[in-house]
């Protein structure tokens, strides 16, 4: 496909599962550097020091039809969100780490994306008369992405 990419072909994709129907997502790099002068220097230089990535996703929650989970919202919410003990200790287990893919379908069967390991960072879900629900998600990245065709 050629032209430019919009907002409607963006997928999130868990362990290589679509999720579900992507309203936006975002990935972000951040490099750190690191300064290499000495006494006697009368100009900073620098080098690169540590990368981080982050990112957000938007979500649509939705069903295909009764009783069908079209997407994995809710294997994504049950790997964020645990339960607590019946004993009321806080004891509850940890939140998973997740393979996160972000693609833009451009015709072909790969598309092109970033993958990643990623700790979600926050989660919030809105219901609201009038409007579709709809789950916003942030993670950081753990470690360097795993795999890149943008």
């Amino acid at each position: 496909m050629s032209g430019f990419y919009s907002g409607k072909e963006g997928e999130l994709l868990i362990d290589n599962t679509k999720v579900a129907k992507v309203r936006s997502w975002s990935f972000s790099m951040n490099q750190a550097v690191l300064e290499t002068v000495s006494l006697e220097d009368t100009d900073r230089t620098i080098i690169h020091g540590t990368r981080s990535y982050t990112g957000s996703a938007s979500i649509y929650y939705y069903q295909a039809a009764v009783g069908v989970n079209s997407g994995q919202l809710s294997t994504l919410i049950n790997n964020i969100i645990k339960t607590g003990s019946s004993a009321g200790d806080g004891k509850n287990a940890e939140s998973t780490a997740m393979t996160f893919k972000l693609r833009i379908k451009d015709g072909s069967t790969t598309g092109r994306f970033i993958e990643f390991q990623a700790i979600p960072t926050s989660f919030d879900i809105t219901s609201a008369v009038g409007e579709v629900t709809a789950a916003n998600i942030s993670f950081e990245v753990n470690g360097a992405p795993t795999g890149l065709l943008l």
